[in-house]
C-alpha cells in the first residue's frame, strides 16, 4: 500500500507536480532548450563536414555526379566559402559552367565581404576563365507573337519578359523551351547547346485554340431557391427576377436570399451552355445563345512567327574605324614621267644613248613603312547563326603620303567570343619612298655585249632625281580576320548584333613588289 503512491508520483509528468515544484520543473525544461539551441548548430556542422569531406572524396576519384549534390547538401546546412569554391570546381568539373560561373561570382562577393583578397582574386580569375567558353541562349519573342497572358519557360521555369531578346548563359546540355497563353495552343522546342556556343530561339506566334473558345466555363452546381426575396447582379446592375437571372441546368442558381451571384462587373452569370447576360439583362437560355465577343484586332491576325535576330538567311552589316601600320617592299616603280632622262649601252655598232620611257625605265625604292587611318565594312547573310559569309573592304590613308583601297570576298565562323576569318583582298596600293635611282632595260639581243646585263642605270644629272615619290601597285593577296565580341546585344529590334575588337593580318603580292599590312578595328557588326 505504501509502494502504489510513490510509483504514481514517478509515473507522473512535470505539470502534475507544477504546484508542489514549479521552479525546478521550468529550470529542467530551460536546461533542455538550451542544450537543444547549442547541439542543432554543432549536429549541422558535423554532417556539414562530413557530406563535404564525402564530396571531396568522390570527386578526386572522378565520381562527380555523386559529389556535386553531397557538397550542395553540405553548403546548404553551413554556408561556407571553402565549401561554395569545392562545389563551383565540381560543377565545372561536372560540365555545368554556368552553374559554376554564377558560383564564382558568389564566392568573390563573399570573400570580399569576409576580407579574403586572395581568395577573391581566385574566384575572380576562375570565372573570368569560364565566362568566355559559357553557352549564350537568346528567346526572341518579336512584338507579333506578344498576346495577353504569355509565358515563356526555359525548362520549366519563367521568363520574365525583361529577359527576352537578352543573351543568358546557361549550362550545356539539352533544353525545353515553352510557351503558352490563354486559349492558344501551347508550343514547345528541345534545344541543345554546345559548350562556347550561341543560339537563339524564336517563339512563334502561338495559333488560336479553337476548343478551348468554344467550351464554356462551367459552373459550379448548386440546389434551387427557396423563394428568393431578390436577385442582385454583382453591384446592383442586371437584377435577376427568379428563374430569369441565371439560366442553369436547374433554371437559376441562386445563393441564399440572393439571386444569381454574377461578376463583380455587373454582368449576369451563365450556366453551363449558356451565354453570360450584359448590365441589366437576363442570361440568355439555351435557344438564344450569345455569340462569343469578337477578339481584339491584334488577336484577330494570325502572324508568322519571328525570325532570330542570327535567323538563317538575313542579312549582317558591319562598320568600322580601322588603322594599324602598312609596309611596302616596292623595290620598283614609276614616279611621273621619265622623258627627261636618258641611258646608253653597248650594240654592235657602239654606244647607243636611248631615252626613258615608263615602258623601258623604272625607278628603285627603299622599303617604306608608316601608319594608316580609316575604316572597314562587311556586308553579308548569315548561312547560319555562327557562320557568315559576304564581301569585306579596308581602306584608309598612310601618313606620309599613300592610301590602301582594297576589298574582296570573305566568310567568318563564330567560335566562343571569337570570330575566326578569311578574306581575299585586291586593291590599289600606295606609298611614298625615297628614290634610290632610275634603271633602264638593255634589249636581249645585246645583253652579251653588255657583261651579260640586262638593265643599267640611266644617267640622271645630280639633283634631278626627287628624293622620294609616291610609288604605286595593283595588289592581291588576302588576310586572316580575328575578331574579339567585346559585347554580344542580341534582341529583336534593328540594333541587334555585337561589339567587335578586330586584328587583320594582310598580305599582298604587287606587280612591283610585296606589301603587308597589320591593320586594327573596331566596329559593329549588326544581324
Amino acid at each position: 500500500m505504501l509502494a502504489s503512491p510513490w510509483r504514481a508520483r514517478r509515473r507522473g509528468s512535470c505539470l502534475d507536480a507544477l504546484p508542489r515544484g514549479g521552479r525546478s520543473c521550468a529550470r529542467l525544461a530551460g536546461v533542455a532548450f538550451a542544450l537543444a539551441l547549442a547541439v542543432s548548430p554543432g549536429v549541422a556542422f558535423a554532417q556539414a563536414e562530413a557530406l563535404l569531406d564525402e564530396g571531396k572524396s568522390l570527386m578526386k576519384r572522378g565520381k562527380v555526379a555523386e559529389a556535386c549534390p553531397k557538397i550542395e547538401e553540405s553548403y546548404r546546412l553551413s554556408p561556407r566559402s571553402a565549401t561554395l569554391l569545392a562545389l563551383a570546381m565540381c560543377h565545372e568539373k561536372q560540365g555545368k559552367v554556368a552553374t559554376a560561373w554564377s558560383e564564382y561570382i558568389d564566392l568573390g562577393a563573399a570573400a570580399r565581404k569576409e576580407g579574403n583578397k586572395r581568395l577573391e582574386a581566385d574566384a575572380k580569375a576562375r570565372g573570368a576563365k569560364l565566362e568566355l567558353s559559357l553557352p549564350r541562349l537568346t528567346l526572341s519573342v518579336p512584338r507579333a507573337a506578344v498576346v495577353e497572358g504569355l509565358e515563356v519557360t526555359l525548362d520549366g521555369a519563367p521568363v520574365d519578359g525583361a529577359l527576352w531578346g537578352q543573351a543568358r548563359p546557361i549550362d550545356p546540355g539539352q533544353h525545353k523551351v515553352s510557351a503558352s497563353a490563354p486559349g492558344r495552343k501551347p508550343w514547345e522546342k528541345s534545344v541543345t547547346i554546345k559548350r562556347g556556343e550561341r543560339k537563339t530561339v524564336a517563339v512563334p506566334a502561338l495559333a488560336k485554340d479553337a476548343s478551348a473558345a468554344a467550351q464554356p466555363a462551367p459552373a459550379a452546381e448548386a440546389p434551387a431557391p427557396a423563394a428568393p426575396e431578390k436577385g442582385s447582379a454583382g453591384s446592383g446592375d442586371g437584377a435577376a427576377e427568379p428563374g430569369k437571372g441565371a439560366a442553369g441546368a436547374a433554371r437559376g442558381a441562386a445563393a441564399p436570399e440572393k439571386g444569381a451571384v454574377a461578376a463583380a462587373s455587373g454582368k449576369g452569370a451563365a450556366g453551363p451552355g449558356k451565354g453570360a447576360a450584359g448590365p441589366g439583362k437576363a442570361a440568355a437560355g439555351p435557344e438564344t445563345d450569345a455569340p462569343p465577343a469578337a477578339p481584339p484586332a491584334a488577336e484577330e491576325q494570325e502572324p508568322s512567327s519571328g525570325s532570330s535576330p542570327r535567323h538563317t538567311g538575313s542579312f549582317v552589316i558591319q562598320a568600322g574605324v580601322a588603322g594599324g601600320a602598312l609596309i611596302g617592299l616596292m623595290d620598283s616603280g614609276s614616279f611621273g614621267d621619265l622623258s627627261a632622262y636618258s641611258y646608253s649601252y653597248n650594240i654592235p655598232e657602239g654606244e647607243l644613248i636611248a631615252p626613258c620611257d615608263d615602258e623601258v625605265c623604272h625607278a628603285s625604292f627603299d622599303p617604306a613603312i608608316g601608319p594608316f587611318a580609316g575604316g572597314e565594312a562587311f556586308i553579308g547573310v548569315a548561312l547560319s547563326e555562327d557562320l557568315h559569309l559576304g564581301a569585306r573592304v579596308l581602306g584608309g590613308y598612310r601618313f606620309g603620303g599613300g592610301y590602301l583601297a582594297v576589298g574582296g570576298p570573305t566568310v567568318s565562323m563564330r567560335l566562343g567570343r571569337l570570330w575566326l576569318g578569311l578574306s581575299g583582298l585586291v586593291g590599289p596600293v600606295a606609298q611614298q619612298a625615297k628614290v634610290t635611282g632610275i634603271k633602264g632595260e638593255i634589249p636581249s639581243e645585246v645583253v652579251h655585249l653588255n657583261y651579260g646585263r640586262s638593265e643599267v642605270a640611266v644617267n640622271a644629272r645630280e639633283g634631278s632625281l626627287p628624293e622620294s615619290a609616291l610609288v604605286e601597285t595593283l595588289a592581291f593577296g588576302g588576310s586572316v580576320d580575328v575578331s574579339l565580341v567585346l559585347a554580344d546585344l542580341p534582341s529583336a529590334g534593328w540594333t541587334s548584333g555585337a561589339l567587335l575588337l578586330s586584328v587583320s593580318p594582310t598580305v599582298m603580292k604587287g606587280l612591283d613588289g610585296w606589301v603587308f599590312a597589320a591593320p586594327a578595328s573596331l566596329g559593329y557588326r549588326f544581324y
